[in-house]
């Protein structure tokens, strides 16, 4: 196998698990504060996150984007019964 091929499949792998932990993480913190009445605050001063040229479906190009945030994000969670 091709050197290459085998680097782009670890980041795969490594890229598929730290996107379950985060849902792990999420799922986890939304059942915490369910119910409670809890918020989560963060304040961001320059954050800087860069998200990386995509291809899409037959190899659309999907571009990429610089985002900068500045401010606070609160997270809140509330469940509501569907009938």
């Amino acid at each position: 196998m091709h050197p290459q091929y085998m680097t782009n499949s670890t980041t795969n792998e490594k890229s598929t698990e730290q996107s379950a932990q985060w849902a792990n993480l999420l799922t986890e913190l939304f059942d915490r504060l369910t119910g409670r009445g809890t918020e989560i605050s963060y304040n961001f001063q320059n954050l800087e996150i860069d998200i990386p040229r995509a291809a899409g479906p037959q190899g659309s190009e999907l571009g990429s984007a610089k985002w900068v945030i500045n401010g606070r994000l609160a997270i809140t969670a509330e469940a509501k019964k569907v009938s």
